[in-house]
């Protein structure tokens, strides 16, 4: 029995890391899908976007294949374009979101290995390098969750967005919260970039 359920354990864990690391795949591909979609809306292939999607789609949730029902038909260019717009929005918001977990990983557990200068008074955890190599880490290990949690959402909302581009409904919620947490993306880019 208990063999049974270490394998079972050990399953369910496997089965998440590959659900992160697709939907960590499936944020890194964002932008550069966004900005095909949106050349797509231009020229006049808005099928071969929802086509796109629904690979991606796919791929995100593990399956070998998705099929779209075809909807009532196709939808216009300015939606399409919007939908690769947002996309694109939430793709730059992944990569910063990723950058911040590389970064959080090599200047949190790995401290020690990145900075060789001399403790600070004002370091976090000083006075001794190993206090401050503990504090850095500590810190660091919820920030990396968080931000992998917040990627893994990310994927989420915008796959649910844009199922309408390959005939699977959405639902009313979807479009209003990914326009809100785009435009809260914009404005703390916009920020950021005024303290540089």
């Amino acid at each position: 029995m208990t063999d049974t359920l270490t394998r079972h354990q050990a399953a369910t864990a496997e089965g998440r890391t590959r659900r992160l690391g697709r939907s960590l795949a499936y944020d890194a591909l964002l932008a550069p899908v966004g900005v095909q979609t949106m050349a797509d809306a231009v020229l006049g292939e808005r099928q071969a976007a929802g086509r796109r999607w629904c690979r991606l789609a796919a791929f995100r949730l593990g399956w070998r294949g998705l099929v779209g029902t075809g909807g009532a038909g196709e939808p216009a260019a300015g939606v399409v374009f919007g939908y690769g717009l947002i996309s694109v929005v939430l793709g730059l918001a992944s990569w910063f979101l990723m950058l911040l977990v590389l970064t959080a990983v090599v200047r949190g557990p790995f401290w020690g290995f990145v900075d060789h200068g001399a403790i600070e008074p004002g370091t976090w955890g000083g006075p001794t390098r190993a206090g401050a190599w503990t504090a850095h880490g500590l810190i660091a290990v919820p920030c990396v969750v968080a931000f992998l949690f917040a990627l893994r959402g990310i994927a989420a909302l915008q796959a649910q967005l844009v199922r309408p581009l390959y005939g699977l409904p959405a639902r009313r919620w979807v479009l209003p919260a990914t326009i809100v947490l785009a435009a809260g993306c914009l404005a703390f880019f916009w920020a950021w970039l005024q303290q540089l």
